[in-house]
């Protein structure tokens, strides 16, 4: 690629424009690189719209007719576009008019670049995200790598806002009104194939010299624009918007649906239909205002500052606690092929691993293969991965009966049967099989993780793994160490679950570890509730109402009874029968009705569908008469929130952070609240303990802990801020 010039570089790797470099291609295209050296992927933050403010300028400057006779987008760093605006400065905005100022500069920028008198392209070769995704839509035209990392979206919504460079006016415009609010409402992105599809990109290009090729379809482009071929919506899409009922109609059909999804929980979903109706049809100008003064009232609603901070723990988990001693592994063994071992052999195959998937009995081995093989399908019905590329991964993945083959192994995770004897076996049988420096990892949800390194030659590699089910789509791990854990080995599991793409949280060994033991008495209580007459629908209703995905009752079912009946037995051994008594569950199952997996639990179920309440629990008139669905919510999520501070007190996590991420990430806690501790701050501590130590008076196993009750005291919380 011959260039005329080139801006000169600082040692620190940026140039006059910052974190961008312009340069202009002999054939009179302009090349604007976006490559911050400080970090490893491109934001959208003030010093880079100022950046992109002065290439602009330095544009506007050049005034023959040789230069620039295009533009091109493109970033400097491999397989990476602009992964969204920087968050971090959201939080430092102090009031709606300097959000509103703030985004006004970001419109009237991209607005400038939308209208420059020449082609314009962005080159998309990875991730193109939210900020990103709406420079994009800024450029005339857009192409993409066909690389697997490029995905393009919007996903604000996520984060409780809305686009607000403009992304709201022009990607209904570009693609259509119906195609634009699934993007918008879900926040997901799509990858280079699908977003040919829907005309959000002019060409795919193949990933192997990339800037190459975008610059030779510019440079085609120039010689002849009527050869590309725009794409506008269908033609039924494009009735369908100009008919007003219609149109109407279709708004009216998301509103019902994000309200039926979200209980209305979420403003963010609300304020994009409305942003819609309103503009649609009006001015560029007239539109962008709307735009920006909607995403100046949301990003200060607590729901938006609750969402960006469950971010904020998500992103700062893929980085801390940092993992220098980690050992690469690159051959793994699983040990059990039931559901769990099974998934977890996938995750490990689809990320590169070499994988003995060992049972006794075969059956496990082949239902494990077909899952496999299922998953790996639906990669490649997605345009994930190739044929040929699945073939591959699942010869990645051996099943067998034996311990042979063992000694290059870098690691095994075992999920076998919940049973301390069974599991201290294997491992001291499998000590004679690896190498010294094989990691043994425990998927055990609740049984000790140093019992389990009893008696081997080498206790410092055992390491919990607590993966939750189903392990494919639940994000969380449980890592778990004990104090003869060797940091090697810790560190090396923690670099592993982020390999697998889940959200590590660091956790002591102790009973239930940490969502299992916050988690279960919230389930206890809601149980408890039943017994005395409460219905279940009414139960479940209240925490759904509050937010949770599903409610307890109908949660037990999913877990099975018997697995929830273990780790309540498991933890009332270790507190002292601190949790409520669950006689109930031990009558279902002693009767065989386990949940969904019988077909019979709290609810029935045919065809794998819930179908009503189970009858032999339905009841009569309640005990103390029917509860209010707040009252309901409050016992249980008092109970959680009780268990959280004593789990912060006998140090099973570091800090308050920790436990809101794994609820929100490991059981579904609303994440609009900002976790289950930034709820109980935003309630406050006080009345918690109040009725806490009331429902203690009224016959409650248990009730405020004394953390509780020195920070209702004391008026402080669980956050400083």
């Amino acid at each position: 690629m011959s260039l005329a010039f080139r801006e000169p570089e600082e040692e620190t790797g940026r140039t006059e424009h910052g974190p961008l470099r312009l340069e202009a291609h002999a054939s009179g295209i302009a090349l604007v690189w976006f490559d911050d050296p400080a970090r490893k992927v491109n934001l959208l933050d003030s010093e880079s719209l100022t950046a992109l403010r002065r290439v602009l300028d330095a544009l506007r400057q050049r005034s023959d007719h040789a230069y620039p006779r295009a533009l091109i987008l493109l970033s400097g760093k491999d397989q990476q576009f602009i992964a969204g605006a920087d968050v971090a400065e959201f939080d430092r905005l102090t009031s709606p008019e300097e959000a509103e100022a703030k985004s006004r500069e970001a419109q009237q920028l991209f607005e400038e670049f939308s209208l420059l008198p020449y082609p314009t392209v962005a080159a998309i070769n990875g991730p193109c995200l939210g900020g990103g995704t709406e420079l994009a839509l800024a450029m005339r035209y857009r192409l993409a790598s066909n690389a697997r990392k490029v995905a393009i979206g919007l996903p604000e919504v996520q984060l409780g806002i809305l686009p607000g460079f403009g992304g709201t006016q022009r990607l209904p415009r570009l693609i259509g009104l119906l195609p634009s609010l699934d993007l918008l409402l879900t926040g997901r992105s799509l990858d280079s194939r699908r977003a040919y599809r829907v005309g959000l990109v002019d060409a795919v290009l193949p990933h192997e010299r990339f800037s190459e090729r975008a610059i030779q379809w510019t440079e085609a482009l120039l010689q002849d624009p009527r050869g590309v071929k725009r794409r506008g919506p269908p033609l039924g899409l494009r009735v369908i918007e100009a008919i007003a009922p219609l149109r109407t109609a279709v708004l009216a059909q998301a509103r019902r649906r994000v309200l039926q999804q979200t209980y209305g929980h979420y403003p963010a979903p609300l304020e994009i239909i409305g942003v819609l109706r309103t503009t649609w049809g009006a001015s560029s100008a007239d539109g962008l205002k709307v735009e920006r003064e909607a995403v100046a009232r949301l990003l200060f609603t607590p729901e938006s500052k609750n969402l960006r901070r469950i971010f904020t723990l998500r992103e700062e988990a893929k980085r801390r606690p940092e993992t220098p001693l980690a050992r690469n592994v690159g051959h793994v063994a699983v040990m059990g092929a039931g559901t769990m071992g099974g998934e977890i052999a996938y995750l490990f195959s689809s990320r590169g691993a070499r994988v003995r998937l060992r049972d006794l009995k075969p059956d496990p081995l082949l239902r494990s293969l077909s899952h496999a093989r299922s998953l790996f399908e639906r990669e490649v019905s997605r345009g994930r991965l190739t044929k040929a590329e699945m073939e591959l991964a699942l010869g990645r993945i051996e099943p067998v009966f034996d311990l042979s083959g063992l000694k290059r192994i870098d690691l095994v995770l075992e999920a076998v049967v919940e049973d301390l004897p069974v599991k201290q076996a294997l491992f001291r049988e499998l000590e004679a099989q690896v190498p010294d420096g094989c990691v043994f990892a425990t998927n055990t949800s609740s049984l000790s993780v140093r019992a389990m390194s009893k008696g081997l030659r080498v206790p410092g590699r055992v390491v919990g793994m607590h993966f939750f089910n189903p392990a494919t789509r639940m994000p969380l791990v449980e890592v778990i160490r004990t104090d003869l854990s060797d940091p090697t080995a810790v560190q090396t599991v923690i670099a592993l679950a982020r390999r697998l793409g889940k959200t590590p949280v660091l956790v002591a060994d102790a009973p239930g570890f940490l969502v299992n033991r916050v988690l279960m008495p919230y389930l206890s209580e809601a149980v408890a509730l039943v017994e005395r007459g409460q219905p279940v629908r009414a139960v479940d209703h209240a925490l759904r109402d509050f937010g949770m995905p599903v409610g307890p009752l109908e949660l037990l079912d999913e877990i099975g009874l018997d697995v929830a009946r273990k780790v309540a037995h498991v933890l009332n051994d270790s507190f002292g029968n601190r949790l409520s008594q669950i006689t109930l569950i031990d009558r279902l199952v002693a009767a065989g009705e386990l949940g969904r997996k019988t077909g019979l639990g709290f609810y029935g179920y045919e065809g794998g569908r819930r179908k009503g309440v189970n009858p032999a629990i339905e009841s009569g008139t309640p005990e103390e008469g029917p509860l209010a669905p707040q009252q309901i919510a409050n016992r249980l999520l008092d109970t959680m929130v009780n268990e959280a501070a004593l789990a912060l007190e006998e140090h099973v996590v570091a800090r308050p952070e920790d436990v809101d991420l794994a609820m929100v990430f490991g059981t579904g806690f609303p994440p609009f609240r900002g976790g289950l501790l930034r709820f109980a701050d935003a309630l406050g501590i006080g009345p918690i303990v109040e009725r806490l130590a009331r429902r203690q008076q009224e016959g409650a196993p248990a009730g405020p802990c004394g953390r509780l009750q020195q920070m209702a005291l004391s008026g402080r919380s669980f956050y400083k801020d």
